[in-house]
């Protein structure tokens, strides 16, 4: 049992909130999961020709030496520490793109301390063992800005409880899940996709979830045709988020077994697990609209933000 949550301004001048409005919607539910707690935000986009890429440690790590590899395989525009990690901003030498698989590999090689979080222009994905609260303060995240994001409190049912297997996952740029439920027949998604390339970093069946949908709009499918045709090509019973940088999207299965109550005010949109978290947004207005998505129901919301190139960070994929 775990608990997601997600916002969605509909104005950029709330966008102050997405912080404190994320902390709020997701801390009741560590009821429904203490191990872990983890969140996926779309702040402030770099440059066309950049990124944004999010390195968490677990240990000391010499961050000068970290900062000499990645000038050799990309100019460093920002490098700003923040918590046990650092943000650094990225773009390729002389206009042209560097590979984040390289990037991946040779962090790997290198810093094996050292967890590459999240890559993308928009967003930043923060995650580790523990509560909420422990969370946002070590890394500020009451005070991040940004037109929308998404967050997870984990209950371990399947695999280990570390930073690795918290939630959010991602699988490209910008791109990010979290999941409540089960996928039960993981190991056979996950024995196609391994056989294309794709290397699982993780146990955790959601991990197969970003990988799946990573593949899908890599072949052109818009969001909502690739949640749909997730809808048919996994089992089990789950309720889950995926955010891009400009769309957040939320299923249910078929049958409804996993909950997820959706809120819609003139000012944004919310989504959690439990109706009794959205009594503590500071901003609750209880003549918005609220109510329980349909069992094998698809939502889709568009959000006011340019759309990033989805970027793989891992093998092809083959269509399962």
């Amino acid at each position: 049992m775990c608990g997601i949550a997600g916002v969605i301004y509909r104005n950029p001048e709330y966008y102050h909130n997405l912080g404190l409005d994320l902390l709020k919607l997701i801390q009741p539910l560590e009821s429904r999961g203490p191990d872990s707690c983890g969140v996926g935000l779309y702040g402030n986009s770099v440059e066309p020709q950049q990124v944004k890429v999010l390195l968490l440690a677990e240990g000391k790590v010499p961050w000068e030496n970290v900062k000499q590899l990645l000038s050799q395989l990309a100019e460093v525009v920002a490098f700003e520490s923040v918590g046990t990690g650092c943000r650094v901003t990225l773009q390729g030498k002389d206009e042209q793109y560097f590979s984040i698989e390289v990037l991946k590999s040779e962090l790997v090689r290198s810093f094996p301390q050292l967890h590459l979080m999240s890559v993308g222009q928009q967003l930043e994905i923060y995650k580790e063992v523990g509560a909420a609260a422990n969370l946002f303060q070590k890394y500020g995240l009451e005070n991040f800005a940004g037109s929308h994001g998404i967050a997870h409190t984990r209950m371990a049912t399947e695999s280990v409880v570390d930073t690795y297997h918290s939630h959010p996952f991602t699988s490209a740029q910008d791109l990010c899940i979290v999941h409540n439920g089960q996928v039960s027949n993981y190991y056979k998604l996950r024995f196609v996709l391994e056989r294309q390339g794709v290397v699982f970093e993780t146990h955790n069946d959601s991990e197969a979830i970003a990988h799946y949908l990573r593949y899908q709009l890599l072949q052109g499918k818009s969001l909502e045709a690739s949640l749909y045709s997730l809808l048919n090509d996994f089992d089990g019973t789950y309720t889950f988020l995926v955010a891009t940088s400009d769309k957040v999207g939320l299923v249910r299965d078929k049958f409804a077994a996993k909950p997820a109550v959706i809120y819609e005010s003139p000012q944004m949109i919310a989504v959690a697990s439990e109706y009794r978290c959205l009594l503590s947004l500071p901003s609750f207005d209880s003549s918005a609209s609220i109510r329980e998505p349909d069992a094998g129901e698809v939502n889709v919301w568009s959000v006011a933000s340019t759309p990033s190139q989805i970027l793989q960070l891992t093998g092809t994929a083959t269509k399962v």
